[in-house]
């Protein structure tokens, strides 16, 4: 055994010499840029910033790949409803949720999902396939989505705080979109924790996106409900205890208040109350709540306290729950710096 040494290139021209690659292997090779401009970086300090770059490497997918792709897009956007494409629906679902051969492929589905979300906010029908898609990404356990984490809460955000979504104005109508947020909601938290570990500044991030939205008086109410949702789904009970209830009182009389004298009644204004009192009560587990519920009495000095640290409206239904033990909670966070 010996070694020899040899110029595989110059100035990336390869020299026709017996080490190097045999004209049968180097046609493969013939669209690689050759010449002085093949090095990018050589070429930016020769001062060709102009000069045309192509990648070195291309990323090739195979053609069932591609039809597989080709195909999974076409059931999952068929709205028909027909009992045979429901279930083909749920078939391309579910198979992007258990098939462990598409790691070359999500780049693709993730830029297929940004896609559809930024151009069809008024598809209602769309935005939740492509909230199920990306629910069936985060669920594959074979699919390493960690780098992706960033890219695919960006349409997630986008369903969860979108100033409107579809194009109806019916009741029904309204009660999609909002499931459609609370979907968003349950995905933004699942991401947070799932990713959280090789992204240690995805968490706080998406919780102080929704933070800015909720504090936000222009944004109107379905806004506010997708923004409180989501500080409780990425930040958790802390973030509530720390960052939104010192803003409650604030917030009932800047925004409640009039939005109550204007539409009280409306599934709008119901449904962020609901959503405000929901996140209120996540500062304590249903086991504490069944355990000590009713231990002990609620003054009413410790109502009117309540009240003034919340604001009437959100203090009045969790006063009116008779949980105490979340009443007191609730008072004890007015000491939290």
């Amino acid at each position: 055994m010996n070694f020899t040494a040899h110029w595989l290139a110059i100035e990336g021209v390869q020299p026709s010499i017996p080490q190097n690659p045999t004209t049968a292997e180097s046609r493969s090779q013939d669209l690689l840029p050759k010449g002085t401009g093949a090095n990018p970086a050589l070429s930016a300090l020769a001062g060709n910033d102009s000069s045309p770059t192509n990648p070195s490497v291309k990323h090739i997918v195979s053609k069932e790949l591609i039809l597989y792709f080709d195909k999974i897009q076409a059931a999952i956007l068929d709205e028909n409803p027909d009992e045979e494409v429901i279930r083909l629906r749920q078939a391309a679902l579910g198979s992007v949720r258990d098939d462990p051969g598409l790691h070359q492929l999500a780049p693709y589905f993730i830029n297929f999902i940004m896609d559809r979300v930024t151009h069809q906010l008024d598809d209602t029908f769309t935005l939740k396939q492509m909230m199920e898609l990306t629910n069936a990404l985060i669920e594959n356990k074979t699919l390493f989505l960690d780098p992706y984490a960033s890219s695919l809460s960006a349409p997630v955000l986008t369903c969860l705080m979108a100033r409107k979504l579809g194009s109806d104005d019916g009741v029904d109508a309204m009660k999609e979109q909002y499931e459609l947020r609370q979907l968003a909601a349950s995905l933004i938290g699942r991401m947070a924790h799932k990713y959280s570990a090789s992204n240690s500044l995805l968490r706080p991030k998406l919780t102080r996106t929704c933070l800015r939205y909720f504090l936000d008086p222009t944004k109107p109410p379905a806004v506010l409900f997708g923004a409180i949702n989501g500080i409780l789904e990425a930040g958790g009970p802390e973030a509530i205890r720390l960052l939104v209830l010192r803003n409650l009182k604030s917030f009932d009389s800047g925004i409640l208040q009039p939005l109550k004298e204007k539409s009280e009644g409306s599934i709008e204004y119901e449904m962020l109350v609901q959503g405000l009192v929901q996140a209120v009560a996540s500062l304590v587990t249903h086991a504490d709540a069944h355990v000590l519920n009713g231990a002990g009495s609620v003054t009413p000095a410790e109502l009117n306290e309540l009240n003034e640290f919340i604001g009437p409206i959100v203090g009045s239904k969790i006063a009116s729950s008779g949980n105490t033990r979340l009443i007191k909670t609730v008072l004890e966070a007015r000491s939290f710096e």
